[in-house]
């Protein structure tokens, strides 16, 4: 089943179509991702804003969701833990991470976490497996390909 990022911390189920995406390679996507704004500038663009750009930050969200075809009503109903904090997310996300895993088998939990220490795919865990180079590339070009379709 495909994976859509929630925002933060844990990843959920959603469906996107399949394309082929056999001229793009792992790398592209990560060439890609590394080319747009790093946590670290947009943290220094809202301090020098005096931090009147979080005002826009969930009209901003709502938009993007859209330019890649879903909507506020969507997320609703999915299944997410947001954490956050300024000291122990990894540790809490993992622990709650393995508690889900360890008493409902059955369901698929996925798990995104930042930044990452080696490889982008170390963000994205599903069942506590990072996501695959194949799966991280189809995902991203879905959403970077919707995204540039959609262009506003």
């Amino acid at each position: 089943m495909p994976w859509r990022l929630a925002p933060n911390r844990i990843l959920v189920s959603f469906r996107f179509s399949v394309r082929t995406m056999s001229t793009r390679t792992f790398n592209d996507a990560v060439d890609k991702l590394n080319s747009l704004q790093s946590n670290y500038a947009a943290i220094e663009a809202s301090r020098a804003s005096g931090g009147r750009m979080t005002q826009y930050a969930k009209h901003e969200m709502i938009e993007y969701l859209g330019r890649i075809g879903y909507s506020v009503t969507d997320l609703n109903q999915l299944n997410v833990i947001h954490v956050t904090g300024t000291k122990g997310k990894g540790s809490t996300c993992a622990f709650v991470d393995s508690i889900i895993r360890s008493t409902t088998p059955h369901r698929k939990i996925g798990l995104f976490t930042s930044p990452h220490l080696v490889s982008v795919r170390e963000r994205i865990r599903i069942n506590g497996v990072p996501i695959s180079e194949e799966d991280f590339v189809r995902f991203f070009f879905e959403v970077w390909d919707r995204l540039e379709q959609n262009d506003q």
